[in-house]
């Protein structure tokens, strides 16, 4: 599940997973890894692109490469916002390859491979988006995200993080890690319009 995560996105893993969680061993085996989705999780896409455009920024740099809601921004903004996606340096060069492959057409979406910074991304006109799940309070990410979050905390715009599910208990699952509430400065939640 992490591996398909690093090549599509958490949201895009969800929605897939959706469609089959029916099925006890997918629940066990999807369960022992990460948090099993909500059935809501395509239309939360809609509402959380709605969200990010709201903060006027036109470039936007992935910690996590967010196949489907990038496309639903790139949608709701005409194709205008412009959309980095860092990748680990240390990333599978075949997953590289079909993240390559599945970037949005007709758009300007590039990946770049940590610790390289993209140019002109600059406070006024751009934001970082971190992807994990919130475990209680508790922001969790993917080890290869906690690394990037740490190293582009230098950044001094928005940084916000946005959850595909919100959990009420403090759940941690094997490969994933807490960021610090100082290295976030929106978090979205469920009811944001």
């Amino acid at each position: 599940m992490h591996r398909t995560a690093k090549e599509i996105g958490l949201f895009l893993t969800a929605i897939n997973l959706v469609a089959v969680m029916d099925s006890p061993d997918v629940q066990d085996k999807v369960g022992a890894s990460m948090p099993l989705p909500d059935s809501d999780t395509e239309k939360k896409v809609s509402d959380i692109a709605k969200w990010l455009t709201g903060f006027g920024k036109r470039k936007y740099m992935f910690l996590t490469p967010e196949i489907a809601l990038i496309e639903e921004l790139l949608r709701q903004t005409d194709n205008k916002a412009e959309v980095t996606i860092a990748i680990p340096c240390d990333l599978d060069p075949e997953i590289k390859e079909r993240l390559q492959n599945n970037l949005p057409h007709g758009a300007i979406v590039e990946l770049l491979e940590e610790p390289h910074f993209p140019a002109m991304l600059y406070p006024s006109n751009g934001m970082l988006v971190t992807c994990g799940y919130m475990g209680g309070d508790r922001a969790m990410v993917m080890a290869d995200t906690y690394r990037m979050v740490e190293h582009y905390n230098s950044f001094l715009g928005k940084k916000v993080f946005i959850p595909y599910i919100e959990l009420t208990s403090a759940a941690r699952y094997d490969g994933w890690m807490e960021v610090g509430q100082d290295r976030i400065t929106e978090k979205w939640r469920s009811g944001h319009e």
